[in-house]
Order: structure tokens, then sequence, then C-alpha cells
């Protein structure tokens, strides 16, 4: 059995790779205990209170880096996820009206996966469709035909590939990643009827936002198929799987942030200029909206869907028969805010 890691042994971790050390249980706790804290010329927020204390204070800033160039860069800070202030209101609430009715997206994760898993009659890797199936639901849910849906979802993915941050040096992404954001701006300006720039960024950002998390959350919560109940007697639903996961095995364990200006966050006084982990994951309370979807002006406008997508994906894939492949060798990909498993093996029963 694990045992949880104390504060000085947590404090001795690099913070990127803190994400992925370790499982979330070990080392949450001495995360809240150490509080929030400076390490190597940044600080770290964790705990509930401070936590949300971070998300809602208007001194930290979420845009990108000043100085980026090139289409997927101008893509990227045009996001309401990458935005402040009034850009960040308006674009947020565009994006809001513009997505789909959850159920209207659960049925085509529903169909597309039928359609994935027919081709399927030996032992193979769920991960690559689980990257795909809620940035394609989500752009059938806006009403792109299959194709262009299908189309978007790989250039989502060859965008996320390309501009998410990653522990490991990217050869070679910066063409594809520029490639990429002008033809997705262009399936998505004809599968939406609208040259409207941004109507189409807001469409690009629900894709790009659901990628990756949702295909974590479906990942991991096959894996937990295979770990058995709980309890004894206890047969864990797959909304129960996929609830447990969101709050003690989240995707997303943490969020970056700069401050714009001095701010006050908890007990800690952080100066202008410095730049910030928040562990969301280490807020978690074990109600209401899950903390890994945050909370304040940035919290997860998508999380109603992210969890229906997950809840049918693992719901359809385990009805047809298929299973997490019990003792496989888990590895996760080398991300410093995100727990993403690199593969999955499932097999039938």
């Amino acid at each position: 059995m694990w045992t949880s890691l104390q504060p000085d042994d947590v404090a001795s971790r690099p913070v990127e790779e803190l994400a992925t050390c370790e499982l979330p249980a070990r080392w949450h706790g001495a995360l809240r205990e150490l509080g929030t804290h400076p390490r190597a010329g940044s600080w770290v927020v964790a705990g509930a209170r401070d936590v949300a204390a971070a998300l809602a204070a208007p001194e930290l800033s979420v845009a990108p880096a000043a100085g980026a160039e090139g289409p997927a860069a101008r893509l990227v800070s045009k996001m309401a996820r990458f935005s402040d202030g009034a850009d960040h209101r308006c674009r947020r609430e565009l994006l809001v009206s513009m997505l789909p009715p959850v159920a209207r997206v659960v049925t085509a994760a529903g169909a597309r996966l039928n359609d994935h898993l027919l081709r399927r009659t030996a032992t193979f890797d769920i991960m690559p469709v689980a990257r795909r199936i809620a940035p394609e639901a989500l752009a059938r849910g806006l009403g792109l035909q299959p194709a262009a849906a299908g189309r978007a979802a790989v250039l989502t993915a060859a965008l996320c590939d390309a501009v998410t941050p990653t522990l490991r040096p990217r050869e070679g992404t910066a063409g594809a990643a520029d490639r990429s954001a002008v033809e997705l701006a262009a399936v998505l300006a004809d599968g939406l009827g609208s040259a409207d720039e941004d109507r189409i960024t807001a469409a690009i950002s629900i894709l790009f936002q659901a990628r990756d998390a949702t295909a974590a959350l479906i990942g991991t919560t096959i894996l937990t198929g295979c770990r058995g109940a709980p309890r004894a007697g206890a047969v864990p639903s797959v909304a129960q799987r996929v609830d447990d996961v969101l709050r003690h095995e989240a995707p997303t364990q943490c969020t970056r942030r700069t401050a714009a200006a001095g701010v006050v966050v908890g007990d800690a006084e952080i100066p202008a200029g410095t730049p910030l982990w928040i562990f969301v994951a280490t807020a978690e309370r074990g109600t209401g909206v899950p903390a890994t979807f945050g909370s304040g002006p940035h919290g997860c406008p998508g999380a109603a869907h992210a969890t229906a997508i997950a809840r049918q994906v693992v719901t359809v894939v385990e009805a047809d028969g298929w299973h997490a492949v019990p003792g496989q060798r888990i590895e996760l990909e080398p991300r410093p805010n995100l727990r993403v498993p690199a593969r999955v093996l499932v097999a039938r029963a």
C-alpha cells in the first residue's frame, strides 16, 4: 500500500513534476499542509481557501506571454481561456452561448464511439479514441457534418499536441501547429456557416479545452474498472467512478497564473511579476462541483459536457464487453498540469 508523502518530501520535488509524480492521495495532504509557499522563483498555491482566493483574484493573469507570433499563437491568445479582463468576459460569454446541449453531445459521442468499436476485435489502446471523441462529439453538437467533425477533431489534436505544456521538448511542431490552426479555422467557418472570427475562435476553444482533460477522465475511469469495488459488496456505477476520478485522481491538477500586480493570497504577499502554480485539485471538498474544474471567472464552462461524455464513453465501452487489461503498466504523459494516461489497453472479457 502506498504511504503518504510528507511535506518535506513534497517540498523537495520539482513543482513541474508534482502533477504526475505519484497518486494524488499520496501528496495532496502534504501540499495542503505546506499551503501557499514560494518555490524556485514561483509560488505554489494549495488548499480550498487559498485556491479559491487565487482563482478569483483579478491581479492574477492567465494571458499567454507577450510577443507570441504565428497563426496558432494568435488563435490561442484570442481564446477566452487565455484572456483577461473585459476581453475574457466577452469571449467567455460568447463561448457559453455557443455550447451545444449536453444531450446532443452525448448522443453524438455514443454514436461515434460505436463506429470506432465496430472495427475492434482484439486488445487495443483506447486512448487514441478517448482523445478524439470529445472534440468530435462537440463539433457535431455545434452543427458540423460527420466528415467535417472528424477532420476538426484531428486538427484539434494536432494543435493541442503542439501548444499545450509538456515536460519534454517538442521537435518540429511549430509549423504543424500553424497549419492546423489555419485549416481548423476554415473547417469551423464552413461548418458554422459563419465568417465571424470571434465565433470561429469560440468554437475552436470548445474543442481545444475538451480534448486532453476529457480523454484523461475517460482513460482513468476505465482503469478503475480493474481495481475492484472500494467496499465489500459495493459495485460502483460508471457515474460514481467518474465522480471518484474527478475528486481523487483529477485530470487537471493545477493551473498557471502570473501576478500582474502585487496580491495577497491567504497569508502570503505575492509580488508583481511572480508566476504561480495553483493546485486546484487540492481544493477538493467531496461535494459540489469537483475542484478540478476550477472556480471564479475562469471556472470550466464545459464541466457538465466533459462529465457526461466520459460517462457515456465508459458505459458504451464496457457494455460492449471491453475492460481494462489487469496488471498493465500505466505511464502518464509528461505534462506539468494534467494526469493523462499515455496508453490504456482494453480487451474483451
